[in-house]
């Protein structure tokens, strides 16, 4: 099967490698998360393997593995964290320092922004995970900076809900593959132009493309064609 893109709401065509494109997974866990197995390493060449970067690392509650990577120089990284508040989870890019859990999804958000960090609202209508509950999504709505519309663990009617709540929120469209095994990265990802910092990622993932269900030797004959293609 062919991969599915799935365009942005601004309908703009599938971008291309040529064109200065970098293709992220945006929520990914390691050995970090009490419920995964793959350690930082394991990570960080996978997306490698597939042309994924920079990585996006978003354990629970800790940014120690992603910490470690930028020690090891695997490449970039982006910290994230998926923090348990009593509101359920959020999830924060671009952190500097972890956000502790337990608290309320007010000051967690708060603790973010405070770094400069974006709110990503993950898998906001599945009903088998710990999802930000409605009222604190309504209460906290316009600090939202991405809705996840489409993570590669949930189905297809709480991803298509998530779809309708980006657009009644009016804010960029994002998608990871809430990976805990090494296979299930990449099995959902962005194509988005190359960014630098938070703020110039949120702008550019308003044009980006949603592209899910690809098959992994594709992309990984891609991310070894791509050198050529830009010494070309």
């Amino acid at each position: 099967m062919r991969p599915v893109a799935l365009l942005t709401h601004t309908g703009d065509v599938r971008m291309t490698e040529r064109d200065g494109v970098v293709r992220v997974d945006i929520h990914v866990h390691s050995s970090a998360s009490p419920d995964c197995g793959v350690e930082p390493a394991q990570v960080a060449a996978r997306c490698r393997s597939l042309g994924l970067s920079p990585v996006f690392l978003t354990d629970h509650d800790t940014i120690e593995g992603a910490r470690w990577l930028r020690r090891q120089r695997s490449g970039r990284v982006v910290v994230g964290q998926e923090v348990t508040t009593t509101d359920g989870e959020v999830i924060g890019l671009f952190l500097d320092g972890p956000v502790p859990a337990g608290l309320s999804a007010d000051e967690a958000v708060r603790r973010i922004k405070a770094q400069g960090g974006l709110v990503y609202l993950q898998h906001p209508y599945d009903t088998r995970r710990r999802a930000l509950r409605e009222v604190a999504i309504e209460r906290l709505a316009p600090h939202i900076d991405i809705v996840e519309v489409h993570n590669g663990r949930s189905g297809d009617e709480a991803n298509r809900r998530a779809d309708d709540l980006c657009a009644i929120l009016g804010v960029p469209a994002g998608a990871g593959s809430d990976a805990h095994t090494v296979g299930e990265i990449g099995s959902v990802y962005v194509e988005v132009r190359e960014f630098e910092g938070p703020r110039d990622f949120l702008a550019k993932l308003r044009e980006a493309t949603i592209v899910r269900g690809p098959r992994r030797w594709r992309l990984r004959m891609e991310a070894r064609l791509t050198p050529a293609l830009r010494r070309r």
